[in-house]
């Protein structure tokens, strides 16, 4: 088994809070020394999941990301973040050259006001998805 996979799953065990999908236009940008942009695949109060464009720069250890939510130019800034995962995601096309990667951020301690931005953002721009048993 590939090690990124098994710290994947790792992960899924640790959960606890709900994930939700996010909506289409949803993206994470880490910063600012790397300016990373990715979309956000999946979100909770606790952290989240987003794919990127792979190149030689991959962010670790702790940070900041911002979420932007395309849809109503809706943007959370400065969210501390611990990256727990990092792995190279299959590619959908044989014939791509274009790599993706997805990395896995769990939130540091927010404000207030970042929890509440970070709810309503839950609850007005994801949808539920269903935990394996």
């Amino acid at each position: 088994m590939h090690p990124a996979a098994g710290q994947h799953m790792n992960h899924f065990e640790r959960r606890k809070h709900k994930r939700f999908k996010a909506a289409q236009g949803a993206y994470a940008v880490l910063g600012p020394e790397t300016s990373k942009l990715g979309q956000i695949k999946d979100i909770s109060m606790g952290g989240l999941a987003f794919k990127y464009l792979a190149d030689e720069a991959r962010p670790n250890g702790d940070g900041e990301l911002d979420i932007i939510i395309r849809q109503n130019n809706y943007w959370l800034r400065k969210i501390p973040i611990q990256i727990v995962s990092d792995f190279e995601l299959a590619r959908e096309n044989a014939f791509s050259t274009i790599r993706l990667r997805q990395q896995g951020v769990q939130f540091g301690k927010l404000t207030s006001d970042q929890t509440s931005q970070l709810e309503f953002i839950l609850k007005n721009h994801t949808s539920w998805i269903e935990e394996p048993s």
